[in-house]
């Protein structure tokens, strides 16, 4: 059903590209992050991680950017999850077995919003139609200045790694790693490359075992929530910079709610920004 894996974007030669972390419906976050950085949407361009629905205040305000040039979303599982519950059907087509994971899931992990607000039927169609429309990884540039969006991970599986050569080939969407089978960490069970792009989090749970991956340009993703005891630096390991920092935590009553909040960085000047209120807190790397 997902009609395109992988998307490419020239390098912005006219203004600055913004990569969000996990929005989860934190639309009024997101505005105000845009406004503090002075966003241009006739030269600058919004990357997105994915999930962009389920579990904050507004999933259908943040679908709404779906229809602005300037905003550039890859597949979250949450997304997927909605596809599958709107479609009845996995969007992987045969490829993906775990339909219960996907279209079951949906309304247990913060879909009921869906429900509550009951849209038309040509508004679920809309959002079928732009959802099926969206890679699950994004190749932003050439050389130096490359980067790639994804939603969990491109390395740190139990197979061979993604490599900027490897997403470069011409044959790419039939790359035998989309169909290769494996245990997934973070999907908790065996899957395939799909899975692995929007659940996989075996890079993430073994940071005392970093390593080096050579040929793969910076990545961004999101999907685990990672939180350092500096709440100015953002983790960096292993080509992917992590900025899921848990923005609809920020809205629950937890006295370690002011932790949390929605990442913006910019990848030109390499800073970012988190805000969960009135506060902007300026970030940086951790390394």
């Amino acid at each position: 059903m997902i009609r395109q894996k992988i998307q490419c974007h020239e390098e912005n030669t006219l203004g600055r590209d913004f990569i969000v972390g996990d929005l989860h419906g934190c639309l009024p976050y997101l505005n105000r992050l845009l406004a503090h950085v002075h966003f241009d949407p006739a030269t600058d361009r919004l990357f997105s991680v994915g999930d962009l629905v389920n579990r904050g205040p507004d999933s259908s305000g943040v679908l709404a950017l779906l229809a602005e040039p300037w905003f550039f979303p890859v597949l979250g599982n949450h997304d997927v999850m909605m596809l599958a519950f709107l479609t009845g059907q996995s969007p992987f087509a045969q490829r993906s077995p775990h339909f219960e994971v996907y279209g079951d899931g949906f309304l247990s992990n913060g879909g009921r919003w869906l429900k509550i607000l009951r849209p038309e039927n040509a508004q679920i169609k809309a959002w079928i139609r732009d959802l099926i429309n969206l890679p699950l990884i994004r190749v932003v540039g050439q050389g130096v200045s490359r980067f790639h969006i994804a939603h969990a991970q491109l390395a740190g599986d139990t197979v061979d790694d993604w490599s900027d050569t490897r997403l470069d080939h011409p044959e790419v969407e039939q790359d035998t790693l989309w169909t290769t089978q494996r245990f997934i960490p973070g999907f908790d069970m065996t899957g395939n490359g799909f899975d692995a792009v929007l659940w996989g989090r075996g890079l993430r749970a073994d940071l005392s075992n970093v390593r080096e991956i050579t040929g793969l340009s910076r990545t961004y993703v999101g999907h685990t929530i990672t939180v350092l005891q500096d709440t100015s630096r953002i983790l960096a390991a292993s080509s992917h910079v992590f900025l899921d920092t848990g923005a609809y935590k920020s809205l629950e009553e937890r006295p370690d709610a002011a932790r949390y909040g929605l990442t913006l960085w910019c990848h030109q000047e390499d800073r970012g920004w988190r805000t969960q209120g009135e506060k902007i807190l300026d970030v940086r790397l951790s390394c």
